[in-house]
């Protein structure tokens, strides 16, 4: 993460909504503090805004593969993916995220400013800049989605992927927890009823090959 300096004080949903619409990159707002998401200096009340952009090339490529896998395996399915182009949000006045690929299912529900309401599945691919980011900040908001029903964090320098499930009526306060390692292995999709092969998340990033292993606790 760049040294930026941080706006002065939070800032209010509908300022930062105000102030988005007349920027050319995306930005994230979480608890009164923005996020800039991509590569183009933004300025709110003369600072800088906090840096998470600046993606490496196997985390390009990663999204790429990724988001081509789910397309393919959720043809014939009332589900459909999107990438990091869409926002999504838990309700009107949650906080505004674009996260690296998404699934939705059936009609898509759009609320203010043409967010997504009911995501099913999340997949951050991590980064040594926004990996505290996804697995604190995001993953606590995105429970807050009464649809979501599992959320992924996809490393970029090793073959593994974590997984983090909600378990029947009591919803995202009993989670299951797994672990798939090894370019043998397969990422199961529960929620939509899919399986991804890791060699094809990470084909062409170069990885050295691991044994294939599937780590799980509630």
């Amino acid at each position: 993460m760049s040294n930026v300096r941080v706006q002065a004080q939070p800032i209010t949903m509908d300022e930062f909504l105000a102030w988005e619409m007349r920027q050319e990159g995306r930005h994230e707002y979480v608890d009164g503090v923005i996020y800039a998401l991509d590569d183009i200096e933004s300025e709110y009340a003369g600072c800088v805004i906090r840096d998470m952009s600046g993606a490496s090339f196997d985390h390009n490529h990663i999204v790429v593969n990724l988001s081509g896998e789910v397309r393919n395996r959720l043809k014939g399915k009332p589900c459909r993916g999107f990438t990091s182009s869409q926002k999504i949000r838990a309700k009107d006045d949650a906080p505004i995220f674009y996260p690296d690929i998404g699934i939705y299912c059936g009609k898509p529900k759009l609320g203010a400013e043409n967010a997504l309401l009911n995501t099913v599945a999340i997949f951050e691919v991590l980064s040594p800049s926004t990996e505290r980011h996804d697995r604190v900040k995001k993953y606590h908001h995105y429970r807050q989605i009464e649809t979501l029903q599992e959320y992924f964090l996809v490393y970029q320098d090793t073959a593994r992927v974590e997984a983090f499930r909600r378990t029947g009526e009591g919803g995202w306060d009993s989670v299951r927890y797994t672990v798939y390692t090894g370019l043998d292995g397969t990422l199961l999709v529960e929620s939509v009823g899919i399986a991804i092969p890791l060699h094809e998340i990470y084909d062409g990033v170069g990885l050295t090959e691991q044994e294939a292993v599937v780590e799980g606790k509630e």
